[in-house]
């Protein structure tokens, strides 16, 4: 009778891990998660943030521990940098009236924290605890104070999943404008090269002048990401191997390598395509 019982529990076991498989399976060729799926994927996320929070709480609370002793002497030093702060929003704000690039308060963003990234894909997704019973949508553009980050590849209830600008897997290219002087070259983030941590436009066409130091923004067609989000700027102009057209290299102005705190920008339904495909 006993082996009757271990085989049965064996059996189970098996069939479990079967259906384990096959939901992974189903989760990763789909961008349309089912109920189950996003149950697996918010379950998951449980233990993710409960071990990533106390590490936000700890590691704040060793930095205040050591920062103690000298809080009289840093004193000057936060008065300073708070003046120096004003002075660079100041800044940031005239900077942006020039690039005519949107604050991210103009979004309604949705505040969320990265929650989980695997090693072996650290440069192509992350978690963030922010999902659908916080507005959260697909397509959606995800932002730091320092500019576009990607955007949202999958929505569970209580998470979601951030496909990075640095993914080579992304399944549908994000178009930029690329703004020279007062023109705006418009243009497709082709890959991401993890050899110079730098974006690759490619197939921009050899009339279009573009220079070191031009600033790249979201354009706003075909992929639904608002408009005018900062991406970066132009770091090299070299014509492809074939002579035919420019290669143009971008550095992030966000530190993709190291996230944290990140916002979910809503689009406005104003800018949102209609059905003819017309924005």
């Amino acid at each position: 009778m006993s082996k009757f019982f271990k085989n049965n529990k064996l059996i189970v076991i098996f069939c479990s891990l079967i259906l384990f498989i096959a939901l992974i399976g189903l989760s990763i060729r789909s961008h349309h998660q089912s109920s189950v799926e996003q149950y697996v994927g918010d379950t998951v996320s449980v233990p993710q943030r409960a071990i990533s929070y106390p590490i936000h709480i700890v590691t704040g609370s060793i930095n205040g521990l050591f920062d103690g002793g000298s809080s009289k002497k840093d004193a000057n030093k936060i008065k300073q940098l708070e003046t120096e702060n004003q002075r660079l929003k100041a800044e940031n704000k005239d900077f942006r009236k020039e690039l005519k690039i949107k604050d991210i308060s103009e979004y309604d963003p949705i505040s969320s924290t990265v929650i989980a990234r695997n090693p072996d894909q650290w440069m192509n997704k992350a978690i963030i605890d922010k999902g659908e019973k916080a507005g959260v949508k697909n397509n959606m553009a995800v932002i730091t104070s320092e500019g576009l980050v990607g955007r949202i590849s999958k929505v569970n209830q209580f998470s979601s999943q951030v496909d990075l600008l640095s993914t080579n897997s992304r399944s549908g290219k994000i178009s930029v404008n690329i703004q020279h002087k007062s023109d705006n070259v418009f243009g497709l983030i082709n890959h991401y090269d993890r050899k110079t941590n730098e974006l690759v436009i490619s197939d921009i066409d050899n009339k279009d002048k573009i220079s070191k130091g031009d600033k790249v923004v979201t354009s706003g067609l075909a992929n639904q990401l608002p408009s005018n989000l900062y991406i970066g700027e132009v770091t090299k102009v070299d014509n492809d191997e074939y002579g035919l057209a420019k290669e143009v290299r971008v550095k992030t102005a966000a530190n993709l390598s190291d996230l944290d705190h990140v916002y979910v920008a809503k689009r406005n339904p104003k800018t949102l395509p209609d059905e003819s495909g017309e924005q």
